[in-house]
């Protein structure tokens, strides 16, 4: 049996091609589009990171005194916190966008492999009368 659907009679071909080349090429192409996502976001390097203070701006507190050393120690925190949230926030957005573009990949799937029913099922709808 040959690989390429075009080599097939015409009417087992348009099977072959619209149950099995399309939906393969769809799902093809939603992966690749969630791993160029996944990969844009950095999203991988952002969980390693997510506590890492914000553009390494970090004071180190040796030959201190007491006070100093408390108030480097807030600034720190503070870019931590600055760092974990912008970090986070980069996550759900890249999440987000993993997630939807998910749920269009499966919308675009259903609704290739459903069209030829849908548009049996809108002519039917049009041929039968309404009443009046």
């Amino acid at each position: 049996m040959s690989s390429d659907f075009r080599e097939l009679p015409l009417i087992y071909a348009f099977f072959v091609w619209w149950l099995k080349y399309v939906p393969s090429r769809i799902v093809y192409i939603a992966r690749k589009t969630i791993i160029k996502i996944f990969h844009y976001f950095s999203i991988d390097l952002l969980l390693r990171t997510l506590f890492q203070p914000w553009k390494r701006d970090e004071i180190d507190t040796t030959n201190m005194a007491l006070d100093d050393r408390f108030r480097v120690w807030i600034m720190n925190l503070v870019s931590r916190l600055v760092g974990a949230t912008v970090r986070g926030i980069t996550i759900a957005i890249g999440l987000l966008a993993i997630c939807g573009t998910f749920v269009l990949s499966v919308l675009s799937l259903i609704g290739f492999i459903g069209l030829p029913a849908i548009s049996f099922w809108l002519i039917i709808l049009g041929i039968i009368p309404r009443g009046v």
